[in-house]
C-alpha cells in the first residue's frame, strides 16, 4: 500500500511556507525550528533600510505556533497544552492564522503575547474547556508584524506584560493590586499588594469560608498560621504563575482598638475589642478568641439579613481565670441586655440578635457559681471549652451542683445491677460516694458526689442505694478520657446514668478506661 498524505497534513505544510514567505516579504528572518514542540518559527527581525541595503540582524527572538486553516471563517483551535505553551515561554511568543484559499493564495493573520492575549488564555486555562478557537478578526494583519515584534523585543517587554496581566487577572477579585518585582545579585521575589488581605483565599465552599471566618475573628494569636493554612484563590494564583517566583501576596487587615460594652439595667460590663473586617463580615474579636460578628447582607427566606453570631475559638487554649473582663462581661449578658459599639458611638443591638451567645453567656455563668467547689480552681477551664457542646454541658452541670439547693444527683433509688430488685436487697444505713465524669476540652473532671442514706446489697455484694440529697466534696482533675457521649456520666459500675438537659437516663456502661476506684462506694455507720 503507498503512503497517504491528508489533508491536515498538506494544509499545515502550505501553511508554514505561507508564513515564511509572508515574513521574508516583511523584512523579519524566519528560522524554522527542527524539532518544533509548540513553536514552529524563532524569528528575527532584518533591520536594513530596504530591500538593496545591507543592515544589522537583530538579536531577539520571537517564537510563533503556526495554525492553518482552509476553512471559510478561518477559525483554528488551540488544545490546553498549546495554551500552557504560549503562556509558559521564557521569551516573546505569538500565534500565527494562516487562512489558505487553495494551495497557491493565503492571508496571514498573527498575535502577539500581549497582557489581553496572556488573560484570555489564562481564563482559558482557569476554565474546563478542552479548546479554544480564534478566527482572522481576533488577529492583526501581518503588515503590522515588523513594528509589533519591535515591541515585544523591547528589555522588559515580557515581564511587564505578565505583570499587567496579572493585575487584570487579580483585580475583579481582589479589588486593586500593586506589583513590584524585586531582584539582586542573589535573589528574586515578585510582591503583590492588595488593599484587602483575605481577598487572596479561596471562598467558594462553606469549609472554605468557616476556614476563614475562623483565622478573621478567631483568636489573633492564631491567625497567621491559620492564613497559611488557607487555600489561595486558584485564578488569581494561575493569573501569577510565570512571574518570578516566590511569590510575596501582602495586603491590608483592619485592627481597630474600640470597645463594646453590654448594658443590662442597672448593670453594665465593658471589652476591650478589636474592630475589624473581611469581605463577608465585620465584627469585634476579644485577644482571648471570643467575637461578636455581623455578616454582610445575605438572602434568607426571602429577605435580606445581616446575620450575627457570637464565636468561641475552638482552638483557644486561653485559661478562662485568666480574663475576668471576659467574664464580667459574658456573665452580664442577659435577654433584655444591648450592646453598644465603638465607645458608644456605633450600633445598639439587642443580645439576642447574636447567635450562640446565649451559650456562651450561661457557661461562664456556670464557671463563675463553681467556684465555690473544692479543687475549682486547679479545673482549666478554656476559651475552646465555650464552643464544646461536651464541656458546656459540663460546665452547666457543676455550675448548678455548687449551689446546695440544687440536686443533680437523682433522689431516691438508684440501683447499679438493673436485674435485681429492692425487695430482694438487704439495706444497711451509711454514706454514699458517687464519681460523676465531666470532660473539658483537655481534660476529665470526677466530681465526688456524697450523701447518707441506705446502701442495698444483693447476695453481699453492692448493688445500689437511697440518698435523700448530696454534696459535692471534691473534684479531681485526670487525664482526659474520651467519651461516647456529650454529657456528664455517674458511674455505678456495670450501668452509666447520663445528665442531659437537667435529666438522668441510663445509657451504656463507659467504665473501661477508668480505675477501680473511680466508681461509687460507701462507708457504713
Amino acid at each position: 500500500m503507498p503512503k497517504k498524505r491528508n489533508a491536515a497534513q498538506r494544509i499545515g505544510a502550505i501553511g508554514e511556507d505561507r508564513f515564511r514567505l509572508s515574513c521574508q516579504e516583511n523584512f523579519i528572518i524566519p528560522n524554522k525550528v527542527e524539532h518544533d514542540f509548540g513553536f514552529d518559527f524563532l524569528c528575527q527581525p532584518d533591520l536594513a533600510a530596504s530591500f538593496g541595503r545591507t543592515g544589522p540582524v537583530s538579536g531577539v527572538f520571537v517564537g510563533f505556533s503556526v495554525r492553518a486553516t482552509n476553512r471559510d471563517d478561518g477559525r483554528i483551535r488551540l488544545n490546553r497544552a498549546d495554551a500552557e505553551c504560549l503562556l509558559a515561554a521564557q521569551f516573546p511568543t505569538g500565534l500565527a492564522l494562516v487562512q489558505l484559499n487553495g494551495p497557491k493564495s493565503a492571508a496571514v493573520y498573527f498575535r502577539m503575547m500581549d497582557a489581553a492575549f496572556i488573560v484570555e488564555l489564562s481564563h482559558f486555562l482557569a476554565s474546563a474547556k478542552k479548546a479554544k478557537h480564534f478566527t482572522p478578526t481576533d488577529m492583526r494583519p501581518l503588515a503590522e508584524i515588523r513594528d509589533a515584534i519591535g515591541e515585544v523585543g523591547a528589555p522588559g517587554y515580557l515581564e511587564q506584560v505578565r505583570a499587567d496581566a496579572a493585575r487584570r487577572i487579580a483585580e475583579p477579585i481582589t479589588g486593586p493590586v500593586q506589583i513590584q518585582i524585586h531582584r539582586d545579585a542573589d535573589s528574586q521575589a515578585t510582591l503583590i499588594t492588595s488593599l484587602d488581605l483575605y481577598a487572596w483565599f479561596e471562598q467558594g465552599t462553606p469549609a472554605e469560608q468557616e476556614a476563614l471566618y475562623l483565622a478573621t475573628f478567631g483568636e489573633p494569636a492564631r491567625r497567621d498560621q491559620r492564613m497559611r493554612e488557607l487555600a489561595l484563590n486558584g485564578k488569581v494564583m494561575g493569573g501569577l504563575a510565570h512571574l518570578p517566583e516566590p511569590y510575596v501576596l501582602a495586603g491590608f487587615v483592619m485592627d481597630h482598638p474600640t470597645t463594646v460594652c453590654v448594658q443590662t439595667t442597672p448593670v453594665s460590663a465593658e471589652l476591650p475589642v478589636l474592630r475589624t473586617a473581611n469581605e463577608h463580615h465585620f465584627g469585634y474579636v476579644y485577644p482571648a478568641g471570643f467575637a461578636l460578628t455581623v455578616s454582610a447582607r445575605v438572602e434568607k427566606d426571602g429577605q435580606y439579613v445581616h446575620l450575627m453570631q457570637a464565636l468561641a475559638d475552638p482552638d483557644s487554649d486561653a485559661l478562662l481565670a485568666d480574663h475576668p473582663v471576659l467574664l464580667e462581661f459574658l456573665t452580664t449578658c442577659h435577654p433584655e441586655s444591648v450592646f453598644c459599639f465603638d465607645n458608644g458611638d456605633g450600633l445598639t443591638l439587642d443580645v439576642t440578635y447574636f447567635d450562640s451567645l446565649g451559650d456562651l453567656a450561661r457557661c461562664a455563668a456556670a464557671y463563675r457559681d463553681a467556684h465555690g467547689l473544692d479543687g475549682w480552681d486547679a479545673v482549666p477551664v478554656m476559651v475552646k471549652d465555650m464552643a464544646s457542646p461536651e464541656s458546656r454541658n459540663s460546665l452547666v452541670f457543676l455550675g448548678s451542683a455548687a449551689d446546695p439547693q440544687t440536686q443533680p444527683i437523682p433522689r431516691g433509688l438508684l440501683l447499679a445491677a438493673p436485674e435485681v430488685e429492692e425487695k430482694d436487697c438487704d439495706t444497711v444505713s451509711g454514706t454514699i460516694h458517687v464519681p460523676v465524669v465531666c470532660n473539658l476540652a483537655h481534660s476529665s473532671l470526677v466530681a465526688w458526689f456524697s450523701g447518707h442514706g441506705s446502701v442495698l446489697f444483693h447476695d453481699g455484694d453492692l448493688c445500689g442505694f437511697k440518698v435523700p440529697a448530696f454534696r459535692v466534696d471534691t473534684i479531681e482533675v485526670l487525664p482526659r478520657v474520651p467519651s461516647r457521649s456529650l454529657f456528664p456520666r455517674v458511674l455505678l459500675g456495670p450501668r452509666t446514668l447520663i445528665w442531659d438537659e437537667g435529666r438522668w437516663r441510663e445509657s451504656d456502661a463507659d467504665t473501661r478506661f477508668w480505675a477501680d476506684d473511680v466508681r461509687f462506694r460507701f462507708q457504713q455507720d
